[in-house]
């Protein structure tokens, strides 16, 4: 009877090791799954920060479209003057072979 026991206790150790060892490897693969998260969760902060600096210049692009339309308009306006003024030289390199002819 004792050695029935013994070989019991014996087979009910062995077995209680291999779970013991099989818990124990899905414990760590739960840490090592868990630091890797911890690293992606550090990387999307990081870029988190990066899309909020980003993104709060938008609203300074309000202001700049109304600059950029006066801006608009006063390159057209220059322009025009400078197709004006180009209009009245060729006038005058005109008259003058107009004149030395």
């Amino acid at each position: 009877m004792e050695t029935a026991i013994i070989i019991v206790w014996s087979a009910t150790l062995v077995v209680a090791l291999i779970l013991t060892l099989w818990i124990l490897k899905l414990v760590f693969l739960i840490v090592r799954t868990e630091k890797d998260i911890i690293k992606l969760a550090m990387t999307t902060l990081t870029a988190s920060h990066g899309i909020e600096r980003n993104t709060a210049l938008i609203s300074g692009l309000e202001a700049t479209k109304g600059v950029a339309g006066k801006i608009l308009n006063t390159a057209m306006a220059i322009e025009a003057g400078s197709s004006s003024i180009k209009q009245k030289l060729q006038g005058v390199e005109k008259a003058l072979r107009e004149r030395s002819l």
